[in-house]
């Protein structure tokens, strides 16, 4: 289930799932393995995305944490909320 809200105060921080990478990918910081909170699959959480998490989680904001399929479903059932989002690329 994908939670609604009705802020854009949110952080999307998308892991790459081990399906598709057997080695963590050459252009992620050091990564561990880590479970996808949604659909519970593995996926490499990089050490930029765990300070990425840690800082959405110091500023209260909603947190989207999932491996890319997860992350992609949740775009194309909510597109609203990224039509006037801001990318940081870590």
């Amino acid at each position: 289930m994908i939670p609604k809200i009705d802020s854009a105060d949110f952080a999307i921080i998308p892991c790459p799932p081990y399906p598709e990478y057997k080695t963590q990918p050459a252009d992620q910081s050091h990564c561990e393995l880590s479970d996808c909170p949604i659909c519970k699959g593995k996926m490499w959480l990089s050490e930029k995305k765990k300070g990425m998490l840690a800082l959405a989680e110091s500023l209260k904001k909603d947190i989207f944490l999932g491996c890319y399929d997860c992350i992609k479903k949740i775009a194309m059932e909510n597109s609203s909320w990224f039509k006037e989002s801001k990318m940081i690329k870590l």
